[in-house]
């Protein structure tokens, strides 16, 4: 099979999640897959719209057909159909800072767009809610340079657990006290300059490279480690579909 192409396996699954979502034009099958293959290989890649195979159609239909996709929100419908309802017992949280190209800025209107500054460029920063598989739940955005544990509560809420697994930047007394208000066992080390330290369950913190190992994989998609979208929107088209990917690889 060419390497561009989707596997049959996960093609399979991917049109049984898109048949679902409403306001989209799917009648011609072949023609859809076509079009993910072809967003796929910019995903994974990072190649430009205009240096796409011929194979895949014009590059200008192709990006704004992409880009009505996520201003509607179909890629984001894309990976929430997805996301396993099981085993959310334990949960763990992390982000990681992304890199952005310079023309990355300087979108119309002059919004923030998700991208801060800093002394080593542009960089945006993904905030993550996972699975005790490693399983992505939700994410946000924001400018590289947010503190992690200031977003946190934004991605727990409405979420059912029991455990919260996270590192030392998420110990913090507002984190800790939301918790114990929703009956959630913390397993949080403390920071280093905490007076009185708590104690965690170090068995149970050991399972946190699996947020790591969601980070390595998001990361093998180009358009993902290396930004090139002015607005946060197309950007988080981008993530909502590499998460949409990793999900289909991860659930059984």
């Amino acid at each position: 099979m060419p390497r561009h192409r989707l596997r049959d396996a996960v093609w399979a699954l991917l049109h049984a999640k898109l048949v679902a979502i409403p306001g989209i034009w799917k009648r011609d099958v072949e023609r859809l897959r076509q079009f993910i293959e072809a967003v796929v290989q910019v995903l994974r890649t990072g190649v430009a719209w205009e240096d796409l195979p011929e194979r895949f159609g014009k590059p200008n239909s192709l990006y704004r057909r992409f880009r009505r996709w996520s201003q509607q929100g179909i890629w984001d419908a894309l990976f929430e159909s997805g996301i396993p309802e099981d085993e959310l017992e334990t949960v763990m949280v992390d982000a990681t800072i992304t890199k952005a190209q310079r023309f990355a800025s300087g979108a119309r209107g002059r919004g923030e767009e998700d991208l801060g500054r800093s002394r080593g460029g542009l960089t945006t920063k993904i905030h993550v809610l996972v699975d005790r598989r490693g399983r992505p739940l939700c994410y946000l955005l924001t400018p590289g340079q947010a503190a992690d544990c200031r977003h946190a509560q934004a991605l727990l809420e409405g979420v059912a657990f029991a455990w919260l697994i996270g590192d030392r930047a998420y110990d913090t007394d507002a984190i800790r006290a939301w918790c114990a208000a929703h009956g959630i066992e913390v397993v949080i080390p403390s920071k280093r300059n905490r007076k009185v330290p708590i104690p965690h369950d170090r068995v149970r913190y050991r399972t946190r490279h699996r947020i790591e190992n969601l980070f390595c994989r998001v990361k093998d998609y180009t358009r993902i480690v290396l930004r090139k979208d002015k607005t946060s929107r197309s950007y988080a088209g981008f993530v909502s579909l590499a998460f949409a990917l990793i999900n289909v690889q991860l659930c059984p």
